[in-house]
């Protein structure tokens, strides 16, 4: 919208002054300012699938924003606000893609075989034979096997200096506390010497994967599982 306002000379009469008072404002639609800020947030794509994610989002606002815009026959201001959410998102989307990518390839020490808790072990359950309950014979094929894979530690008392913990397949019991199913949870025996600390996140684990030969369930959280630790960090993926 834009208005020229006339200044009256000493008589009175409304002058014309060419520019003096002229005010020009064109409104700037709220997807150019929701895509700006969601293209400052997908740095978060360095760290995992949400900021990919949100990269994606941010994107996509900003180039929606954009058409609106340029079609508004300049009736619109806040292009330049839209293709710096553009830029930075397609900037940290692939940037943050890329570094996943790597970091996925990487990050299983060498000699270690990646195996996911989820597909592999926890969704495996047990078999029934002769009217017996057994390990499933794909988990009891790793036993022995050296193992990389990645859980959330059970929440104890204890949260530094832990020579052992229960490793879950996901994050709804440890963070509700509910009680893990005994496909759902594997007990890490840290090699000696070696020690961690809690962490709410996402870990990664590798180690020797055993069967508990001394396993009575008497106690719910007993574990059928077993892995000889020998390397812990924070998961470097989401995957």
């Amino acid at each position: 919208m834009s208005q020229v306002l006339d200044r009256p000379d000493a008589a009175g009469d409304s002058v014309d002054r060419g520019d003096y008072g002229k005010f020009d404002y064109r409104p700037v639609p709220v997807t150019a300012v929701v895509g700006c800020v969601l293209g400052v947030l997908s740095i978060t794509a360095m760290l995992g699938l949400f900021g990919i994610l949100l990269a994606m989002l941010g994107g996509i606002v900003s180039l929606m924003a954009g058409v609106i815009i340029r079609r508004s026959a300049g009736a619109l201001g806040g292009m330049r606000l839209s293709m710096i959410g553009l830029l930075l998102s397609v900037v940290f989307f692939f940037s943050g893609s890329a570094y996943q990518v790597y970091a996925y390839k990487t990050e299983v020490p060498e000699g270690y075989e990646r195996v996911s808790f989820t597909q592999q072990i926890s969704k495996k359950g047990f078999v029934i034979e002769n009217d017996q309950q057994k390990v499933h014979p794909d988990v009891e094929a790793l036993v022995g096997k050296k193992v990389f894979l990645k859980g959330f530690m059970y929440p104890t008392g204890q949260t530094a200096g832990l020579t052992t913990f229960l490793l879950l397949k996901d994050s709804g019991q440890c963070c509700f506390g509910g009680q893990p199913a005994l496909t759902d949870m594997i007990g890490v025996v840290m090699e000696e010497g070696k020690t961690v600390d809690h962490y709410a996140g996402r870990v990664s684990v590798a180690g020797t994967f055993e069967l508990n030969t001394n396993f009575s369930g008497a106690d719910s959280l007993e574990p059928l599982y077993l892995l000889r630790g020998e390397f812990f960090s924070k998961a470097r993926t989401q995957f």
